[in-house]
């Protein structure tokens, strides 16, 4: 039986042969295709002209930003991370379905980012829309003029109506 050493040698030597071979194809297909071009008078840009390897590709571009959703109007906003991976570094919302690394931790803590967590008495910055962390929205009515009793749906007015 032939030993590892043995078998990665003779890969590498089939290796280079498939590689001379490919070399000399290659050179004899580029002779074929500038004989054409010459006896039919063709040039590359006649080439790129006719659209060869220019194809229009379907779909969405990949660097494209907006989404299905968004198009419709539902925009979905980036939540900030809230767990980190000290191994890997990647990171989790803590929304959706957990990330593997996270999925089986009894405590998940340990994984918190010092930001999200609280620690060090720093709280999370521009809590609801810009208004103070502290700031409660029962405090105060939206409309003080307005009774709250009064609001109704449109659609249980139009049933009614009807």
């Amino acid at each position: 039986m032939a030993t590892l050493a043995q078998l990665e040698n003779q890969i590498r030597k089939l290796q280079q042969r498939a590689d001379a071979l490919r070399a000399k194809e290659s050179v004899e297909v580029i002779a074929k295709i500038r004989a054409m071009m010459d006896e039919f008078g063709l040039t590359t840009a006649d080439l790129a002209k006719a659209g060869l390897g220019t194809m229009k590709q379907r779909g969405r571009p990949a660097d494209s930003k907006k989404s299905a959703a968004s198009k419709n109007g539902a925009v979905k906003s980036k939540l900030p991370p809230k767990y980190r991976d000290p191994a890997s570094g990647a990171t989790w919302s803590g929304h959706a379905r957990p990330p593997a690394w996270i999925k089986d931790a009894p405590d998940r803590s340990a994984y918190l980012i010092d930001a999200a967590s609280g620690k060090n008495g720093t709280a999370k910055k521009g809590a609801r829309r810009g208004r103070a962390a502290s700031t409660s929205r029962t405090s105060s009515p939206k409309r003080p003029g307005r009774p709250a009793g009064r609001r109704t749906s449109r659609k249980s007015t139009q049933s009614t109506a009807a």
